[in-house]
């Protein structure tokens, strides 16, 4: 089972329906190992084990854009709460919605061309993402992760084991299902991504068939499971809040469109109110360019780009130091090619 691959292209179904932000990139029970860096942030808040090791609890990380926007907020752990309603974020440097729609076309691509490290600046500028006709239907998805970096080091990444794992998925190919249905908004037929449908293709692809306990909510601006990951004693709630998001309509036959998604991950269940632990947060910045060709094997083509963005935590000092010593900056940059065949 593909841990990582499963939260990439939830986040990126979510936000965009195909394979987009990454969650957790590691199994339920692993660690991570931050070796130097918390050396020197301070090993007085590293709470490490016997092996040098950070539990995971402390780190397991990303839920999709990866997929949500805007803010109907849910009623969320305390701690969650308290973090996600107190501390300045990536997403809180964005400029105004209004300024947003301001931006030139081209702006998202360039983003992606040109891996711009700094905080995505556009709005909230549409209530979804609406597609071009030729997404229509259900398709065949092949996502290929070509492209893994590190911008803020490979500590802050997850280690060098978290990196290896993630190096090794380049060139290997998840397949799904993903379907785009017609709606009607304002009397006019849309096409959008049928967010349920497609998590749950991927959940089977990448975990199988009974890793989605519950979906309680699937709108394009919130999206909630209950998920049971083999490893892990407690199910783990998700919810996935789009905070931004802006679609690009190049021509005929290319379209681009991103979302930034802030995630929340905590266990629920009996054993969870045992342990308490801290909620894992973080945003999730999405970013896909389509091309249509209706000749080819492929009809449809993207090159994606996913970046983690650290979320500072009011409750949680260790992870303040991390989100401090980001400095604004992703700390996991990944690029994919997806491909969508016709069922």
């Amino acid at each position: 089972m593909r841990m990582r691959s499963f939260w990439v292209a939830v986040a990126g179904l979510y936000l965009l329906p195909d394979i987009g932000l990454a969650l957790f990139t590691q199994k339920a029970g692993s660690v991570y190992k931050y070796g130097p860096l918390l050396s020197s942030i301070s090993k007085a808040h590293a709470q490490e084990g016997n092996d040098g090791t950070l539990p995971v609890s402390l780190h397991r990380r990303r839920l999709c854009s990866a997929v949500v926007s805007s803010l109907f907020l849910p009623t969320l752990p305390a701690q969650a709460a308290e973090s996600f309603s107190s501390a300045a974020t990536p997403s809180d440097l964005r400029i105004s919605q209004a300024d947003s729609a301001t931006f030139q076309t081209g702006m998202l691509e360039t983003r992606v061309t040109e891996n711009l490290l700094s905080p995505p600046p556009y709005g909230m500028e549409s209530p979804d993402v609406f597609y071009p006709s030729w997404f229509a239907g259900t398709w065949n998805a092949d996502s290929v992760c070509t492209q893994v970096e590190t911008p803020c080091g490979i500590a802050l990444f997850g280690g060098n084991r978290t990196l290896l794992k993630a190096q090794k998925e380049i060139g290997t190919p998840l397949r799904y299902e993903s379907r785009f249905i017609t709606a009607t908004t304002a009397d006019q037929p849309v096409v959008i991504a049928d967010r349920e449908f497609n998590v749950k293709s991927i959940a089977k692809a990448a975990m199988g068939a009974n890793s989605v306990v519950d979906v309680p909510l699937a709108s394009p601006n919130k999206f909630s499971c209950v998920l049971s990951l083999v490893g892990s004693p407690t199910l783990l709630r998700v919810d996935l809040f789009t905070l931004n998001r802006r679609q690009e309509s190049i021509s005929d036959t290319q379209f681009h469109c991103s979302e930034v998604v802030r995630e929340i991950v905590a266990p629920v269940g009996p054993q969870a109110a045992s342990t308490p632990t801290n909620p894992i947060l973080k945003e999730v910045e999405t970013t896909s360019l389509y091309t249509f060709d209706p000749n080819a094997k492929a009809p449809i083509l993207c090159r994606q780009r996913s970046a983690t963005f650290l979320l500072p935590s009011q409750s949680n000092e260790l992870q303040m130091r991390l989100y401090a010593a980001s400095r604004g900056r992703p700390v996991d940059v990944r690029f994919y090619d997806v491909s969508y065949t016709k069922r």
